[in-house]
């Protein structure tokens, strides 16, 4: 994986215009064919950025209920030639493979067998409409790579005051695997914190939001129907800020002040 870390590269194409056909040069997202072996078991392979690879695995293995805590990871080995990440935990795991073994961008997968036992998340943590407001309007202005491309995804942690952590990559699901690891290894609590993503909040999404026990997801895209339910049943304030400004509020309210 030659230059690893850089989330976009330069690419020629042919544009038309009024002037006529014309060459130019467009910066575009990179993909990674990433195989994760957990174990040393292939569990795996993530279509994602090239970016903050150790932050995804961290997320999406607590996500799944693979690990309880940050410190049952003991090493994660990444092979940049290979496009390979060898994972190595404290904990002895019986993993029933994918059986489609392909994580797609969109987050398109058959489950796992160890799966966390979702709470209900009860806590007193409030945000004011104004706050989110400001929120969203700094995590908008928050990617560079989305602002040279429109090709990426974003996800953010904050508190009402202030984004503390943000994340992007070509699948929201990574982009939101990728925020959840980093703050799950910083040692953020999620109960006084809230998230904000840019794609649509789909059953998936939600799923890993409550596995993680954030009280409040924040959008600019619309839910799904099965995403508000599911938001309903485990106590998440699901937001939307739409670009008219107008804030939608599709579970549990209270949360929300004037």
């Amino acid at each position: 994986m030659a230059d690893s870390n850089k989330q976009t590269k330069i690419v020629s194409a042919t544009a038309f215009t009024s002037h006529g056909r014309t060459r130019v040069e467009k910066q575009v997202c990179r993909e990674l064919a990433l195989d994760l072996h957990l174990n040393g078991e292939r569990l795996t392979t993530i279509l994602s950025s090239p970016n903050d690879i150790e932050d995804l695995v961290f997320g999406l293995l607590y996500s799944e209920g693979l690990i309880k805590k940050a410190k049952d990871i003991t090493s994660i080995n990444i092979d940049n030639e290979k496009a390979v990440v060898s994972v190595e935990t404290a904990i002895t795991l019986e993993v029933t493979p994918y059986l489609r073994p392909l994580i797609a961008t969109g987050g398109s997968k058959s489950g796992i067998a160890p799966k966390r036992i979702l709470k209900n998340i009860d806590t007193n943590f409030t945000v004011s409409s104004s706050q989110i407001t400001s929120l969203m309007s700094s995590f908008m202005n928050t990617s560079k790579v989305y602002s040279g491309t429109r090709g990426i995804h974003s996800a953010a942690v904050a508190t009402p005051e202030d984004i503390i952590a943000s994340r992007d990559d070509i699948g929201r699901h990574n982009a939101l695997d990728k925020v959840l690891g980093s703050c799950l290894r910083r040692g953020i609590e999620p109960q006084n914190h809230l998230i904000i993503i840019s794609g649509r909040i789909s059953s998936e999404i939600l799923l890993k939001v409550a596995a993680h026990g954030y009280p409040v997801l924040l959008t600019k895209a619309v839910p799904t129907d099965i995403g508000i339910s599911l938001a309903k049943d485990l106590g998440i304030t699901l937001v939307r800020r739409s670009y008219d400004n107008v804030i939608t509020v599709y579970s549990h309210d209270w949360r929300i002040t004037d």
